[in-house]
C-alpha cells in the first residue's frame, strides 16, 4: 500500500488517538509502576554485602586495614576524605570524573562543605557509629557487586551503632521509600483500552500487573541483600495518589500534586520518592524535603537548585540539548543537501532547519542556551514551533504542524519532544506527503527500539541522533534478569522489570556512599563521591554540578528491519562508531557510515 494511502487509511478510520495512547501507555508502563501492592517489606541481608564485579581503579583497590572511608558526611577524592559542615554535604567538584559546567570549570563545591575550605573540615568518622572502610573481599571483589559496572566501591562497616533515626523516614531498622500509584484515565473507552492492550502485547508488552510485582518485590530483596546499608532494609510503600500524571504533563495537576507530597512527607513519612516523574509533583515532594527521583530532562540548574533533593533518573536538558547541538552541527551541516531526507527530490535541497519543543519554560531554557552555538555554526531555524503537552491536543494540532513545516520549505526537523509527539507527526508527514530528515535528541524515551516501533515506518526510517540510553536487552544479558534469578532462580520476570532495576540502583547506590549516618545532606555527599563508573548506558557520575546519572552518549540511526533486542520485533536503533559513547562537543567530526534507505518517495 502506498505510504500516503496507509496513513489516511489509518488516521481517517480514527486510529490517530488510539495509537497515541498506546505510545502514552507504554511512556508510563516504563516510568511508572503499575498498581504495586500497598506496603513491601523485605528482609534477608546478611552484614556482608553482595555478589561479584568488574575491577576497580587502582585508587579503590587499597587495604581496607589502612584506609578509613568517611562516607556521605566526608566527600571522597579518590581516597582523600574531607568532611562536611553541618550545613550541607562536601563537594567533589576537583575529583576526576566530575562533570564540568558549559564553561570547562570543574563544578564547584557548595558554601561552607570542607571541599570548598569551609569552617569544621576535618577527617574523622562519625563518633560512635564505627569506621567504613574500603574493602577488597565483598562479593563483588573490591566493588560491592559484581552483576553491574555500576557498583559502588566494596565498603565494610565496623560498628553496631548506626545512628538509629537520622532523619525522617530512617530508623534503626528501614528506610522507608514511597512509590505512588497514579490515576491516569485519559477517557478512553474499554473498547479502547483493549486495544491498547492488544497493541502492546504485539510489541512484546505482555506484563500482567502480577509479572510487574513480582519482579519490584524480587529486585527489591536483591538490592536490600547485596548492598551495605549500615544494618537497615529498605521497606517500599506504596499508595493511590489523587494526582493524574497526564494532567501534571500538561502542566496543570499542581493541587492534587501538591496533596500526594504532603501525604508522602506528613503522613508517610519518607525519606525518598522513586516516582516523581512530573514536574508539579517532583517541585512539590521537594518542599516536603523528600529526596526525589524524577523529572524529564530538566535543566541542571534546576536540579542543582533543589539540592540535596532533587535527582534525575533521565539526563538533564542541560547535557542533553548541548551534546544533540554538537552532533547536529557535525552530521547535519548547512552547507549539505539534505542527503538523509525521505523523498529523492528534498535530497537536491541544501539544509533548511525547523524545530520542535514543548512550550514549557524549562525545554526551552535549554533550547534558547544553545541556539547562538547553532547560529555560529550557519544553522539557523527557519521554523520552530512550541507545541502544548496535551496529548489529545497534539493528534489536533499534528496536521497543522507538518503543513507549516512544509510550508516553510524545512528540510530538516529536529525534535526535543516527548515521545507521543513523533507518532503523530510523522503519520500526519506521510498524509501530507512530507518527506523531510528527522533529527532526535533522545529526548523522553524517542530513542527506544519500543516507541519508535510505533512511529510511521516509512518516516522514522530515515530517523537519526544520539541516545545516552542503550540498547535495551532481554534474557541473560540483562542485569536486571540476572538480579531476579539471583533470588527467584525458579521464576521469570516481567519484560518491564528495568523501570525498577535502575531506579533501585540509582537509590542503593546512594544509600550506600551515605553512610550509617543517613540524611538528604549525606545521601547528597555519597553520591557526589561515588567514583566515576562504566556501563551500557556509558559513563555514571554525580557531582553538585551533576544531578543526573548518564554524562555520555552514542550516535544512533534507526533501522526499520532490524530486530530489536528488546521484543525481537523489526525496528531497532542501531550504535554507530563501534559503541564508543562521547559527551560535550567531543563527537568526531568525522561521520560514521551509516547506510541511507532508499528515497520513500519521488
Amino acid at each position: 500500500m502506498d505510504p500516503r494511502t496507509k496513513a489516511n487509511h489509518l488516521i481517517l478510520r480514527g486510529y490517530g488517538p488510539l495509537a497515541g495512547l498506546v505510545v502514552v501507555l507504554l511512556f508510563l508502563t516504563l516510568l511508572v509502576p503499575s498498581r504495586p501492592l500497598s506496603t513491601v517489606t523485605l528482609s534477608g541481608a546478611s552484614d556482608t554485602p553482595g555478589s561479584p564485579v568488574p575491577v576497580p581503579t587502582e585508587e579503590e583497590m587499597v587495604d581496607e586495614a589502612a584506609t578509613a572511608l568517611p562516607v556521605g558526611e566526608e566527600a571522597v577524592t579518590g581516597t582523600t576524605l574531607a568532611a562536611t559542615t553541618g550545613s550541607g554535604p562536601a563537594a567533589a567538584g576537583n575529583r576526576p570524573g566530575t562533570r564540568t559546567s558549559a564553561s570547562g570549570a570543574p563544578g564547584t563545591a557548595r558554601p561552607g562543605s570542607a571541599a570548598a575550605g569551609g569552617a569544621g573540615a576535618t577527617a574523622s568518622t562519625v563518633p560512635g557509629k564505627g569506621n567504613v572502610t574500603i574493602g577488597r573481599d565483598c562479593p563483588g571483589g573490591a566493588l560491592q557487586d559484581s552483576n553491574t559496572p555500576y557498583s559502588p566501591p566494596c565498603l565494610k562497616w565496623n560498628g553496631t551503632d548506626n545512628g538509629g533515626v537520622t532523619t525522617r523516614g530512617v530508623t534503626k531498622d528501614e528506610i522507608t521509600v514511597v512509590m505512588r500509584e497514579n490515576n491516569n484515565s485519559s477517557g478512553s473507552s474499554s473498547r479502547d483500552s483493549e486495544k491498547l492492550r492488544e497493541q502492546a502485547r504485539e510489541k512484546g508488552l505482555t506484563d500482567t500487573k502480577e509479572d510487574q510485582l513480582r519482579s519490584r518485590d524480587a529486585l527489591l530483596e536483591y538490592f536490600n541483600s547485596r548492598f551495605q546499608l549500615y544494618g537497615r532494609k529498605v521497606k517500599l510503600v506504596t499508595y493511590e495518589g489523587r494526582g493524574n500524571m497526564i494532567k501534571e504533563f500538561s502542566g496543570s495537576g499542581q493541587e492534587e500534586a501538591n496533596a500526594d507530597a504532603l501525604k508522602v512527607g506528613q503522613e508517610i513519612g519518607a525519606f525518598a520518592d522513586l516516582s516523581a516523574i512530573s514536574q508539579p509533583y517532583f517541585d512539590a515532594l521537594v518542599r516536603q524535603k523528600v529526596v526525589s527521583f524524577g523529572g524529564l530532562h530538566l535543566p541542571e540548574s534546576y536540579y542543582a537548585s533543589k539540592a540535596p533533593y532533587g535527582w534525575g533518573q533521565l539526563i538533564d536538558c542541560t547535557t542533553l540539548v548541548q551534546n544533540a547541538t554538537d552532533l547536529l552541527i557535525k552530521r547535519f551541516k548547512p552547507t549539505e543537501n539534505a542527503v538523509r531526507a525521505g523523498s529523492a527530490a528534498m535530497r537536491q535541497k541544501p539544509r533548511k532547519y525547523g524545530l520542535l519543543v514543548p512550550d514549557d519554560p524549562v525545554y526551552k531554557q535549554c533550547v534558547n542556551e544553545n541556539k547562538p552555538k547553532l547560529a555560529a555554526a550557519g544553522i539557523n531555524i527557519a521554523k520552530e514551533i512550541n507545541y502544548a503537552l496535551d496529548f489529545s491536543k497534539m493528534q489536533q494540532d499534528a496536521p497543522n504542524m507538518a503543513a507549516q513545516m512544509k510550508g516553510a520549505g524545512v528540510t530538516t526537523l529536529i525534535l526535543v519532544t516527548d515521545p507521543a509527539l513523533p507518532y503523530f507527526l510523522t503519520g500526519a508527514a506521510t498524509q501530507q506527503d512530507y518527506w523531510p530528515e528527522w533529527f532526535t535528541s533522545g529526548a523522553a524515551l524517542t530513542d527506544i527500539d519500543i516507541l519508535g516501533q510505533f512511529y510511521d515506518q516509512d518516516q522514522w526510517q530515515f530517523a537519526y541522533g544520539q541516545s545516552f540510553l542503550s540498547d535495551i536487552f532481554q534474557g541473560k544479558d540483562s542485569e536486571s534478569y540476572r538480579a531476579f534469578k539471583a533470588v527467584r532462580p525458579n521464576e521469570e520476570p516481567a519484560i518491564t522489570r528495568d523501570q525498577y532495576y535502575y531506579s533501585f540502583l540509582m537509590l542503593f547506590i546512594g544509600l550506600q556512599m551515605a553512610g550509617p549516618n543517613l540524611t538528604p545532606d549525606t545521601f547528597a555527599a555519597g553520591l557526589y563521591a561515588y567514583p566515576a563508573r562504566t556501563g551500557s548506558f556509558g559513563r555514571w557520575s554525580f557531582s553538585p554540578t551533576d544531578h543526573t546519572a548518564s554524562d555520555d552518549a552514542r550516535e544512533i540511526y534507526y533501522d526499520r528491519n532490524a530486530l530489536s533486542a528488546f521484543n525481537n520485533k523489526p525496528g531497532r536503533w542501531i550504535t554507530l562508531n563501534g559503541g564508543r559513547r562521547f559527551r560535550g562537543a567531543s563527537w568526531p567530526a568525522e561521520a560514521p557510515p551509516a547506510p541511507i534507505p532508499p528515497a520513500a518517495a519521488p
